[in-house]
Formats: C-alpha cells, sequence, structure tokens
C-alpha cells in the first residue's frame, strides 16, 4: 500500500506540474460557467447531483486515460522495470484520477452551492456522495481499459462503441424510468424470425446497466427501494471486477513502450 501511494505522489506531481494540470483545472472551471453558473433560476436537486455526479464521472475517465497513456512511454519503463508487481502502478493511476476528479468536483459542489435552489439535508449528501464516489472509480477503472497501458489485442473504438451504447441505454423516460437497449432498439428482434432469442442478451445488458440507473435514481429526489440504495456498493463491486480484469491483462502483456 505505501508503494501505491508513493507511485500517487508521483503522478499527481507529473500531472499538476504540466500544462495537462492547468488543462484539467481550467475545464472544471469553464464546466461550473457553462452548466451551474448560466442556469437561470438555479439548479434544482436532480439537476445538481447528476449533472456534477455525471460530468466528473466521465471527468474521471478521461484524467485515467490520460495519466493512463502519458505511463505508456519509454519514460516509464524504469520505474514499471523495477516494481515487484505492476498491478501498483494501475492502482496509482486509478487512485490518482479520482482523487483529483474527487477534488475538482467538490470544490465545484461546493462553489455551485449558492446555485441550489433545494434544501440542502443531511439525507440529500448521504444519497448523493456515495453515488458520485461510485461513479468516480467506476469511470476511472473503464478509462483504464480504454488505455494503451492495459488494452490487448482489441481496438479501443470497440470500447468507446460500448460506452456509448450504456450511456445511450441510460436515458430516461417522460415518467422518470431509465430506457434499455431492449427498447432503444426494439425493432432489431424484427429483422430475425425468432425475437425470443434476443431476450438473454437484453437480460444480461439490463442487468450491466441496472447498478447506473439505480444510482441516478437514488441520487435523485425520489424514493428509492433498499434494494437500489445498495447501488453505489455494486457499482464499486464492478469497479473491482473490471480492476482485476485490467491486472490480469497487463500482467501478461508484453511491454513494448513507445518514445514519446
Amino acid at each position: 500500500m505505501k508503494r501505491v501511494w508513493v507511485l500517487t505522489s508521483y503522478l499527481w506531481r507529473d500531472l499538476f506540474r504540466s500544462l495537462t494540470g492547468a488543462l484539467v483545472v481550467v475545464a472544471a472551471l469553464v464546466f461550473y460557467l457553462v452548466f451551474i453558473s448560466s442556469v437561470t433560476g438555479g439548479v434544482d436537486r436532480d439537476y445538481y447531483a447528476l449533472v456534477i455526479g455525471g460530468f466528473f464521472g466521465i471527468f474521471s475517465l478521461l484524467l485515467t486515460l490520460l495519466i493512463a497513456d502519458n505511463t505508456y512511454s519509454s519514460a516509464s519503463y524504469l520505474l514499471l522495470y523495477r516494481l515487484p508487481s505492476r498491478n501498483a502502478m494501475l492502482a496509482a493511476i486509478v487512485l490518482t484520477a479520482v482523487l483529483a476528479a474527487g477534488l475538482l468536483e467538490l470544490a465545484v459542489a461546493l462553489i455551485s452551492l449558492p446555485r441550489f435552489t433545494g434544501e440542502l439535508t443531511v439525507a440529500m449528501v448521504l444519497d448523493v456522495i456515495p453515488v458520485w464516489v461510485g461513479w468516480l472509480v467506476l469511470g476511472a477503472v473503464i478509462g483504464l481499459h480504454m488505455s494503451e497501458l492495459a488494452r490487448r489485442g482489441w481496438s479501443r473504438t470497440v470500447t468507446y462503441a460500448l460506452l456509448a451504447f450504456i450511456l445511450f441505454s441510460l436515458n430516461q423516460r417522460q415518467s422518470g424510468t431509465p430506457v434499455g437497449l431492449s427498447d432503444k432498439f426494439s425493432w432489431i428482434p424484427n429483422l430475425i424470425p425468432d425475437p425470443a432469442s434476443w431476450e438473454w442478451a437484453t437480460k444480461i445488458v439490463n442487468l450491466l446497466i441496472w447498478p447506473v440507473s439505480a444510482a441516478t435514481r437514488v441520487a435523485r429526489a425520489t424514493p428509492y427501494t433498499m434494494l437500489e440504495g445498495l447501488s453505489p456498493a455494486l457499482l464499486l463491486l464492478m469497479a473491482m471486477v473490471l480492476f482485476g480484469l485490467a491486472m490480469s491483462l497487463f500482467n501478461r502483456k508484453d511491454l513494448i513502450l513507445p518514445d514519446n
């Protein structure tokens, strides 16, 4: 664990001593000015929780992608070679991205409070914060799979496409019920003789998306069930599984680091 923290401090300094680090802070400020400060009449709880949480979840993904791709260079060769386990580097990359995105998210959330039109309660904080943390960690781990560091053999376009499908499927109905891929692409089964053969794929997709959609319901000002209340923990569990997969891919990868 100590090795992970040392690597995290190294990556943190490397990030914020570069132009990229300055652009990261500017991007967070631009987000506040465009999506919070400019909203007429202020923002309600749904907007506050989902827009800030969703943006910084994606922000965490992009930060991980930047840090991991920066690590995937010949300058990191000696550092990776001397590590007893490559897993420490992956953990440090994710931790750096989560901490950086989380601190910026906290700063934006605090300066956005004067624009918040609802009532800030302890119950709201206890609902929203775990969801935000879950989105940050899950976004960071997905970013790890999109990077050249952990990717093996497939185009990152495949990961982008899968992520786009997932985000597209999480659009809300007017009633507030999440729309699944089966609803968005209900015309596809009509192209084959037996639509029932698509049911297994629909069930798998809906099962994978459920923790994200349930966490969205928890963050909003709507009643939720006890099972939906566990969705932030399920997001972290999904992140752990994906991180384990990234470790497996990275440990067995022959590293040919480019000189850039």
